[in-house]
């Protein structure tokens, strides 16, 4: 089989291959005796345009199947981490009552929340147990001892949860607590009510009736997103203080309708330094050290642990000081 002319001139193309993308001489002789092992009458332009760049794109077209493989694999990681995330999420945030207190000002300097009396496990977080399919209630359907039980203890249809806050730190602090409507649907907060008993003494509160006066036994919420404040000014070191909180919808409201069934209304409180410890985090982190060196005290360094400085006995509900 008769082979096509090419001129002579172009029986030698110097081609961009190999390591370091150096120029490097490529013989058409050549390129045309391993083409014809395969009997094939190939023209040597196309000979020298196939050889080397389409096996080039071939290795590219890998290169990017195998990037593209990675990706998959790295958007299927962080999708899987944002899943994660947002489970983590809702279960913090559907909890119908969570209470947080500040670990940089108070956590680490000995304050601690727990559900029970004997602080058997002091934290900075704590969260009710959630209730489903609750309906309205009214007040004279709630127990009587209420503020007599620890942690988390609802009935049907009312949420009640029992904590404890110690100062079991170096020096006396103040605090405020601030109990928040987290998020709420279909108007149901219209119609929620909110005790609160702080050391043996209740207050209830409500939204305000249609004409802006507080509904019946009730105090105001303070704003449409904060139902209360407790300030304690001088939380001396060895005293305790004891919340408890319930939530329900009251069924004498006047705003307790059909059109809030199925809504819902999340509370939180969230215990946080009357005044700020304006020293920097570094200051802080050496002081830390300091104490951790001269054994003046320290801190876990984790933060995970939370501090007790009284010397004399574990401080309790009981023997708390400020009886």
């Amino acid at each position: 089989m008769k082979r096509k002319e090419y001129h002579p001139s172009k029986r030698h193309r110097r081609i961009r291959h190999g390591k370091g993308g150096k120029d490097t001489l490529i013989r058409i002789e050549e390129l045309e005796k391993i083409m014809g092992e395969y009997g094939e009458d190939v023209d040597p332009e196309t000979i020298v345009s196939m050889y080397i760049p389409r096996r080039r794109a071939r290795q590219f077209g890998a290169l990017l199947l195998r990037l593209d493989r990675m990706q998959l694999l790295l958007l299927g990681l962080l999708a899987g981490v944002a899943v994660l995330f947002g489970m983590a999420f809702v279960q913090e945030k559907m909890g119908n009552f969570t209470v947080n207190l500040n670990r940089l000002e108070l956590y680490r300097k000995g304050i601690s929340i727990s559900e029970d009396g004997d602080f058997t496990d002091p934290t900075a977080r704590l969260t009710a147990a959630v209730i489903k399919d609750a309906t309205n209630i009214t007040v004279t359907d709630l127990p009587s001892d209420l503020d007599d039980h620890d942690g988390s203890h609802n009935g049907r249809n009312y949420v009640a949860y029992t904590y404890y806050v110690r100062n079991a730190g170096k020096i006396d602090v103040g605090y405020e607590a601030v109990l928040k409507v987290d998020a709420c649907s279909k108007g149901a907060e219209q119609a929620v009510r909110v005790a609160v008993w702080r050391n043996g003494e209740q207050k209830i509160y409500a939204h305000p009736s249609a004409d802006g006066t507080p509904e019946e036994g009730c105090e105001n919420f303070q704003s449409s997103d904060i139902v209360c404040e407790y300030t304690e000014e001088n939380f001396l070191v060895g005293n305790v203080d004891k919340y408890t909180i319930v939530i329900w919808m009251e069924g004498e409201d006047p705003e307790c309708v059909d059109a809030i069934i199925g809504g819902s209304v999340q509370f939180s409180m969230d215990i946080d330094a009357v005044a700020d410890d304006n020293t920097n985090l570094f200051t802080k982190f050496v002081q830390d050290i300091g104490d951790t060196l001269t054994g003046n005290k320290p801190i876990d360094a984790a933060g995970t642990t939370a501090p007790d400085y009284y010397h004399d006995t574990d401080i309790t509900w009981k023997n708390r000081r400020n009886q």
